[in-house]
């Protein structure tokens, strides 16, 4: 690290000390130098105004934060009111010299180690929520109601040493996390599919509609917060922005078009699950057709007998063979052969 972000970083040490963060603040680093240094609330304070690159990570739920955010004079009066709000619709809104908007991400969910490889541990991880975010030439600044899946994954990039050329370049792997994110939850319903595509060609089918209809719930429930964020990023290809570097402009229309095909592949998915859902109420309607036609087999062949049977259960004077000993294995003679008849019949008439 070079002299000056050390010198930075001193100079603000024992301001910080006295000066305890707020529960709000989450993480900051300053990208001044190339790679990233961590802030603490008291350096993160200074640098958001100076003219440094810099990333600050709050959270919506603390009033300090809050009343700090309305008093930073360097950001528009619009773009505070709005990281201040509750809006959760992704949407994307772009003024001269800087961006702000919400993308909605999956909620990062801690689940125990010796869980995480359930079914139950994997649904953890499904609950959606809105990261508000503003974007200039030195600063960016997201604020989030709870943790989220791609400003964690984000931050730990950084700490690990990636670089970023411009915060436009850095809200390129803001998205590209969001992409991963969007890729494990995919990924993770594409095999769950695959399992129940597997079961219906064993013959399982009868097993699978609860397992289809939890997948196809998730899918839409994706769907539901992908979509319109693929429509409001999509304003950022379209339009671009003019006071981004080209390569960061470029590095964030490549993420953003990796989305487009995430989504594209999630439409595939679930046009996949509805023709398994076809498939299998095929599948129950041939098992009830043929169970409906073993059982009017078994009343064609039953008719006769019951015919025969119950002429000779009326109790009428003149009834023939009531006499008779052989009298009963005539009239299970006469049975016999009228359901033989019967299933010569239907043999001949192709119905058997």
């Amino acid at each position: 690290m070079d002299t000056t972000r050390n010198d930075y970083a001193a100079a603000h040490t024992s301001a910080g000390a006295n000066d305890p963060a707020p529960p709000g603040f989450i993480s900051a680093f300053d990208f001044a130098g190339g790679d990233a240094l961590r802030l603490s609330w008291q350096e993160a304070r200074k640098a958001i105004v100076s003219d440094g690159m810099t990333w600050l990570h709050l959270s919506a739920n603390d009033d300090t934060v809050e009343s700090w955010l309305e008093g930073v004079t360097a950001l528009p009066d619009v773009a505070r009111e709005f990281l201040n709000g509750e809006d959760k619709r992704p949407r994307v809104h772009m003024g001269p010299n800087f961006m702000f908007g919400v993308v909605a991400d999956l909620e990062l969910v801690a689940t125990a180690p010796d869980t995480a490889a359930t079914p139950v541990a994997r649904e953890a991880i499904r609950a959606t929520g809105a990261l508000r975010f503003y974007v200039d030439k030195q600063r960016m600044i997201t604020v989030r109601a709870r943790p989220l899946q791609s400003t964690d994954r984000l931050r730990h990039a950084v700490l690990e040493g990636a670089t970023f050329r411009d915060t436009v370049d850095l809200f390129a792997g803001l998205i590209r996390a969001l992409n991963e994110t969007f890729v494990d939850r995919i990924d993770e319903l594409g095999d769950r599919l695959d399992d129940v595509e597997e079961d219906v060609l064993e013959g399982a089918h009868s097993k699978c509609r609860a397992a289809l209809g939890g997948v196809r719930r998730r899918i839409v429930e994706v769907k539901r917060f992908i979509d319109p964020e693929r429509n409001a990023l999509m304003q950022l290809v379209t339009r671009r922005l003019e006071w981004a570097e080209p390569r960061s402009m470029e590095a964030l229309v490549q993420a953003i078009q990796v989305l487009n095909g995430l989504g594209g592949g999630l439409e595939a998915l679930y046009e996949r699950a509805k023709l398994l859902q076809d498939e299998i109420a095929a599948l129950l309607s041939e098992d009830i057709n043929r169970k409906l036609l073993w059982l009017a087999i078994m009343s064609a062949l039953l008719l006769p007998a019951t015919l025969v049977t119950g002429i000779f259960g009326m109790n009428v004077a003149g009834l023939p063979g009531t006499h008779d000993p052989a009298s009963f294995w005539v009239v299970i003679g006469v049975m016999t052969g009228c359901a033989a008849i019967t299933i010569f019949l239907l043999r001949k008439l192709r119905l058997w």
